[in-house]
């Protein structure tokens, strides 16, 4: 009897040491999936850090260009008010191209935003651990959407004017002032350089400046916004950089 008694207790010791390896073997199983999973997530955050720091740095190149291309045409607006018949006469090519473009040149923040889409799009946005990171490129996204009004009343504004200069001889392009953030912008052999007395023309057409004014009014608001964005951009860049 004692054997058999003994028999038994071996056979639970042996049945329960099997059990306790199978635990074991699922739990450290499980326990390797999660740090692997963990170690994916990390490597996967390193990535997506690196992509962020080197979009928004080109957003920010391109930002400074739009917010530089805008102050330096309300420069030449104020420039062309204040300028004599004569003093307009006697401007070389380049400035007189440069002035009557900048009646109205619409230049507009589009940034990219391929990693933070993707990241969104995805519903991986949550393997950012920093929640001043995530939350501070959602704030991005609503401060660009926030200056989708005043994008539209520039170009509004902009087509109103180059409506108008059609009476004055326009449109007029020169290829040395013709640029976009992406460089150079092609023109067309028949549309001729603007001359001072175009630029005179234009000058005294009240309802043109009128528009004139209303477009750089626009701008200003723009430029406003632009200026939370760039402050966003910062922000996200203070987050993104290594260390």
């Amino acid at each position: 009897m004692s054997e058999v008694v003994a028999g038994s207790a071996y056979e639970l010791r042996r049945r329960l040491g099997e059990a306790i390896v199978i635990v074991l073997s699922i739990l450290l199983a499980f326990g390797i999936e999660a740090f692997w999973d963990e170690h994916q997530e990390r490597t996967e955050e390193e990535a997506a850090l690196l992509a962020l720091e080197a979009e928004f740095s080109a957003n920010l190149v391109q930002l400074d260009t739009v917010i530089a291309r805008h102050e330096a045409g309300r420069e030449l607006m104020a420039m062309l008010a204040e300028l004599s018949d004569a003093e307009i006469r006697a401007l070389d090519q380049a400035m007189v191209s440069e002035i009557m473009l900048a009646t109205a040149n619409p230049w507009t923040f589009d940034p990219v935003l391929g990693t933070t889409d993707a990241l969104v799009g995805a519903g991986r946005l949550d393997i950012i651990q920093d929640v001043a990171l995530r939350e501070a490129l959602t704030s991005f996204k609503n401060f660009v959407g926030d200056t989708e009004e005043d994008v539209a009343a520039i170009l509004v504004f902009a087509y109103d004017v180059w409506r108008a200069q059609i009476r004055h001889g326009g449109p007029w392009g020169d290829p040395g002032t013709e640029v976009s953030v992406n460089g150079p912008i092609p023109i067309p052999a028949f549309v001729e350089r603007a001359t001072p007395e175009d630029l005179l023309s234009v000058r005294s057409d009240p309802q043109l400046m009128g528009l004139v004014g209303w477009f750089h009014l626009n701008a200003g608001y723009y430029l406003s916004e632009l200026g939370r964005v760039r402050d966003q951009i910062e922000v996200i860049l203070e987050l993104t950089s290594p260390g």
